[in-house]
Order: C-alpha cells, then sequence, then structure tokens
C-alpha cells in the first residue's frame, strides 16, 4: 500500500468539502431555518442553505475580536484595491505593447510594400533596358551582315557618327 501524500489529500479535502457545502441538503441542521431577514445578507445565505444562524449585535460581541476583525477586513481591502491597480497597470501597459506592435507592423508592412514597387519598377526598367539593348544588337547584327554583304546603302546607313 502506498502512503498517502499531503498534496493528494488537499484537493480531495477541497472537492469533498465543495460537495458538502453547495448541496443545501448535506448542510442542514435540525430543526426549521430562521426566517430570512434582509439586513444580514451573510445570515440570509446561510439560512438558504439551512443554516441555523443568528448574529449577535456588535454591542453583544468582544470589542477586541471586533477591531482584529475589522483590521483584517481593512487589511483584504487594500490588498485588492492593489491587486485592482495592478491589473489596470498591467492592462494598460498590454495596451500600450499591443498598440507598439501594431504600429511596428504596420510600418514594416509599408517598407515591405515600398521595397516590392521599388523592386518592380527596377525589373520593370531593366526589361525595358534588355529590350532596348536586344533591339540596338539586333539591329547592329544586320547592319554587319549587311556590310559583309555588300551593301553599302544600310552598311553606311547603320554607322553613327561619334558625338
Amino acid at each position: 500500500m502506498t502512503p498517502v501524500r499531503r498534496h493528494m489529500i488537499r484537493p480531495a479535502f477541497a472537492a469533498l468539502a465543495v460537495a458538502l457545502f453547495a448541496t443545501p441538503g448535506l448542510t442542514q441542521t435540525a430543526g426549521k431555518p430562521a426566517p430570512a431577514t434582509s439586513s444580514d445578507p451573510v445570515g440570509d445565505l446561510m439560512r438558504r442553505q439551512g443554516e441555523r444562524y443568528h448574529r449577535a449585535p456588535d454591542s453583544a460581541q468582544n470589542p477586541d475580536e471586533l477591531r482584529r476583525t475589522q483590521a483584517l477586513n481593512d487589511e483584504i481591502v487594500a490588498q485588492n484595491d492593489l491587486a485592482e491597480n495592478e491589473d489596470r497597470a498591467n492592462q494598460a501597459a498590454y495596451a500600450e505593447a499591443q498598440r507598439r506592435y501594431q504600429a511596428e507592423v504596420a510600418q514594416s508592412d509599408a517598407q515591405a510594400r515600398a521595397a516590392r514597387e521599388q523592386h518592380e519598377a527596377d525589373l520593370r526598367a531593366a526589361a525595358e533596358a534588355q529590350a532596348r539593348y536586344d533591339g540596338e544588337m539586333a539591329d547592329w547584327r544586320a547592319t554587319v551582315a549587311a556590310c559583309e554583304r555588300g551593301d553599302r546603302a544600310r552598311c553606311n546607313a547603320g554607322r553613327r557618327t561619334p558625338n
């Protein structure tokens, strides 16, 4: 038999506790539930779950315990406020990072588009230059062939005078 480890007990206990407290029939105490009053929401909730609960007035409670409870409540409120402020700051930082990223993407896209357009223009210019060269070479070859055949008119027509 394997020993039960502490980390295995906690989830099982938590699941059992949730199951017990989530099922009103299992948590009811003997007797009828007390009537609900709207001035005490905690008491109302506990009564709806079948608990018999009566909150004593503050004057009947231990002043030291009330002071400690209030201090704990204040500390929890402060921690919740701090966490909420951190969440807001994190959300703002995330939104700013997202905005910067989108700006970088837009700039990168614009640069890529400009580079592509320049490349296409360079290709068109190179194709036009190649076509001009091919035409000039064909004309030159025709002129050379005419000169070799003895066609003086064509041979002289193809000569260019130096500028």
